[in-house]
Protein backbone atom coordinates (compact mmCIF):
# COMPACT_ATOMS: atom_id res chain seq x y z
CA UNK A 1 0.00 0.00 0.00
CA UNK A 2 1.19 3.54 -0.82
CA UNK A 3 1.94 5.80 2.12
CA UNK A 4 0.91 9.45 1.93
CA UNK A 5 4.34 10.53 3.13
CA UNK A 6 5.74 10.10 -0.40
CA UNK A 7 3.56 12.80 -1.96
CA UNK A 8 5.18 16.16 -2.70
CA UNK A 9 1.85 17.97 -2.84
CA UNK A 10 1.08 16.74 0.66
CA UNK A 11 3.69 18.90 2.36
CA UNK A 12 1.99 19.66 5.67
CA UNK A 13 0.69 23.23 5.95
CA UNK A 14 2.97 23.82 8.93
CA UNK A 15 6.07 23.01 6.85
CA UNK A 16 4.78 24.95 3.82
CA UNK A 17 4.21 27.99 6.04
CA UNK A 18 7.72 27.75 7.48
CA UNK A 19 9.26 27.40 4.01
CA UNK A 20 7.38 30.47 2.77
CA UNK A 21 8.19 32.57 5.84
CA UNK A 22 11.70 31.46 6.76
CA UNK A 23 13.02 29.45 3.79
CA UNK A 24 14.78 26.18 4.67
CA UNK A 25 15.71 26.27 8.34
CA UNK A 26 17.03 23.40 10.46
CA UNK A 27 13.51 23.02 11.86
CA UNK A 28 12.10 22.72 8.32
CA UNK A 29 14.76 20.18 7.38
CA UNK A 30 13.91 18.02 10.39
CA UNK A 31 10.18 18.19 9.67
CA UNK A 32 10.66 17.38 5.97
CA UNK A 33 12.91 14.41 6.74
CA UNK A 34 10.45 13.22 9.38
CA UNK A 35 7.55 13.51 6.92
CA UNK A 36 9.26 12.21 3.76
CA UNK A 37 12.21 10.09 4.89
CA UNK A 38 15.07 9.54 2.42
CA UNK A 39 13.18 11.25 -0.40
CA UNK A 40 12.96 14.35 1.80
CA UNK A 41 16.68 14.21 2.57
CA UNK A 42 17.57 13.91 -1.12
CA UNK A 43 15.15 16.70 -2.04
CA UNK A 44 16.70 19.04 0.53
CA UNK A 45 20.18 18.26 -0.79
CA UNK A 46 19.01 19.04 -4.32
CA UNK A 47 17.52 22.38 -3.23
CA UNK A 48 20.61 23.28 -1.15
CA UNK A 49 22.81 22.53 -4.17
CA UNK A 50 20.73 24.99 -6.24
CA UNK A 51 19.85 22.31 -8.79
CA UNK A 52 16.23 23.40 -9.25
CA UNK A 53 15.62 25.62 -12.27
CA UNK A 54 12.45 27.40 -13.26
CA UNK A 55 12.38 28.20 -16.97
CA UNK A 56 10.02 31.00 -17.93
CA UNK A 57 9.58 30.85 -21.69
CA UNK A 58 8.95 33.89 -23.84
CA UNK A 59 6.73 35.02 -25.41
CA UNK A 60 4.37 32.24 -24.27
CA UNK A 61 5.08 32.65 -20.52
CA UNK A 62 5.04 28.85 -20.19
CA UNK A 63 6.88 27.60 -17.12
CA UNK A 64 9.03 24.48 -17.10
CA UNK A 65 10.78 23.16 -14.00
CA UNK A 66 14.07 21.33 -14.53
CA UNK A 67 15.88 19.41 -11.80
CA UNK A 68 19.55 18.80 -12.39
CA UNK A 69 20.05 15.25 -11.20
CA UNK A 70 23.14 13.16 -10.70
CA UNK A 71 23.00 11.71 -14.21
CA UNK A 72 20.41 13.66 -16.16
CA UNK A 73 18.27 16.76 -16.15
CA UNK A 74 14.66 15.96 -15.37
CA UNK A 75 11.49 17.71 -16.41
CA UNK A 76 9.04 18.20 -13.53
CA UNK A 77 5.45 19.23 -14.18
CA UNK A 78 3.99 19.91 -10.73
CA UNK A 79 0.43 20.50 -11.92
CA UNK A 80 0.12 16.88 -13.04
CA UNK A 81 2.69 15.51 -10.57
CA UNK A 82 5.01 14.28 -13.33
CA UNK A 83 8.77 13.80 -13.47
CA UNK A 84 10.82 12.34 -16.31
CA UNK A 85 13.12 10.35 -13.98
CA UNK A 86 13.41 6.56 -13.71
CA UNK A 87 12.15 6.55 -10.10
CA UNK A 88 8.92 8.13 -11.30
CA UNK A 89 8.61 5.60 -14.11
CA UNK A 90 9.33 2.54 -11.99
CA UNK A 91 7.75 3.46 -8.64
CA UNK A 92 5.27 6.31 -9.05
CA UNK A 93 3.63 5.08 -12.25
CA UNK A 94 3.31 1.59 -10.78
CA UNK A 95 1.69 2.91 -7.62
CA UNK A 96 4.52 2.00 -5.26
CA UNK A 97 5.16 5.67 -4.39
CA UNK A 98 3.33 8.95 -4.90
CA UNK A 99 6.31 11.11 -5.85
CA UNK A 100 10.03 11.02 -6.55
CA UNK A 101 12.46 13.30 -4.74
CA UNK A 102 12.64 15.59 -7.80
CA UNK A 103 8.94 16.47 -7.40
CA UNK A 104 9.50 17.09 -3.71
CA UNK A 105 12.58 19.24 -4.43
CA UNK A 106 10.60 21.34 -6.89
CA UNK A 107 7.88 21.96 -4.30
CA UNK A 108 10.36 22.84 -1.56
CA UNK A 109 12.24 25.17 -3.93
CA UNK A 110 9.05 26.88 -5.09
CA UNK A 111 7.76 27.41 -1.54
CA UNK A 112 11.12 28.67 -0.24
CA UNK A 113 12.16 30.64 -3.32
CA UNK A 114 15.40 28.65 -3.55
CA UNK A 115 15.55 28.06 -7.29
CA UNK A 116 17.26 29.63 -10.28
CA UNK A 117 14.95 31.39 -12.71
CA UNK A 118 15.96 31.25 -16.35
CA UNK A 119 14.18 33.31 -18.99
CA UNK A 120 14.46 31.80 -22.44
CA UNK A 121 12.77 32.03 -25.82
CA UNK A 122 10.25 29.33 -26.63
CA UNK A 123 12.24 28.28 -29.71
CA UNK A 124 15.48 27.89 -27.79
CA UNK A 125 13.80 25.76 -25.15
CA UNK A 126 12.03 23.62 -27.75
CA UNK A 127 15.17 23.03 -29.84
CA UNK A 128 17.97 22.90 -27.28
CA UNK A 129 16.78 22.31 -23.75
CA UNK A 130 13.82 19.96 -24.26
CA UNK A 131 15.93 17.69 -26.48
CA UNK A 132 18.40 17.10 -23.60
CA UNK A 133 15.76 15.91 -21.17
CA UNK A 134 15.21 12.18 -21.10
CA UNK A 135 11.50 11.38 -21.15
CA UNK A 136 10.18 7.81 -21.02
Amino acid sequence: MIEDKDSADRIPEEIAGLLKAQSVTRECEEKIISAFGERGRRALKTVASRRVKKYVLQPSNRVRWIIVGREEEYLVIPLVKYCSCKDFFYYVMTGEAYACYHLLAQRIAELSGLFSEVRELDEVYDKVIASRIFIY
